[in-house]
């Protein structure tokens, strides 16, 4: 038992020592991967992101007075990112068409706001050269999307680029 309770002191103060990460309370995101870089009009494609946010408050308030017009960023709108349903953007560099997603509400329940994670966004990708899901002599597209995420105090994060994706229309 006397050899025991040393070892267990060791333990109690070497982590007590041991400081929780600190992070901006703007979240940051860092772009991790896409689950494919070639797919089909029509498909969907998974992409992941990585998070950080200082005070915890990741997630959405939904309103039903949401409402903007997708496209309109293309004409210096940005009215899209204030919603308050919706914390996960997808720029389409293709029209710069704006796709919104909500994220879950994350609870910290800990004495630490700090958090981090990842976001998998699941996007359905079609062609914008041609209008209808697949068709011959459709050519292929590529995509980028910039992602942001906001948190529920409005803070906006850093914007970050997906790799590239190949949509074929055929």
């Amino acid at each position: 038992m006397k050899k025991i309770f040393p070892f267990l002191f060791l333990i109690v103060f070497i982590s007590s020592c041991i400081k929780p990460p600190t992070y901006p309370i703007e979240p940051h995101i860092e772009f991790k991967s896409v689950s494919s870089d070639y797919v089909y009009s029509g498909y969907t494609d998974t992409l992941i992101i990585s998070f950080t946010d200082g005070d915890g408050d990741i997630g959405v308030s939904p309103s039903s007075s949401d409402s903007c017009d997708l496209c309109a960023l293309k004409h210096g709108d940005s009215t899209c990112f204030n919603l308050s349903g919706f914390n996960v953007f997808l720029i389409d560099s293709r029209d710069t068409c704006v796709s919104t997603y909500a994220s879950a509400n994350i609870q910290t329940g800990s004495k630490y706001d700090d958090i981090s994670g990842e976001i998998v966004i699941i996007t359905s990708i079609d062609s914008k050269k041609c209008f209808a899901a697949p068709m011959p002599g459709c050519p292929k597209d590529t995509v980028v999307y910039s992602i942001l995420i906001k948190d529920k105090a409005g803070h906006k994060s850093n914007i970050v680029q997906a790799t590239p994706i190949i949509v074929d229309g055929e």
